[in-house]
């Protein structure tokens, strides 16, 4: 992935590369990775809170999961 403007889709006006704040939803959180999935399924984002506190994945057009905080 390059640090270009990464869109979910074409109204979306978000940054999506990793270190960059996005909306979904309500919530405000931080891109910390991005996963491509070459079995015909969406890009996987890994985000968390502005706290580090609550981790969540992201798949476009399947939403919002909570998870477990990776390991390092």
């Amino acid at each position: 992935m390059s640090d270009s403007v990464l869109m979910i889709n074409k109204s979306s006006k978000q940054n999506w590369a990793i270190g960059q704040t996005v909306k979904v939803g309500f919530l405000s959180l931080v891109v910390v990775g991005v996963r491509a999935v070459r079995d015909y399924l969406p890009d996987i984002y890994t985000l968390r809170n502005a706290d580090g506190s609550r981790w969540y994945e992201f798949i476009p057009h399947n939403g919002l999961t909570r998870i477990d905080a990776p390991a390092n």
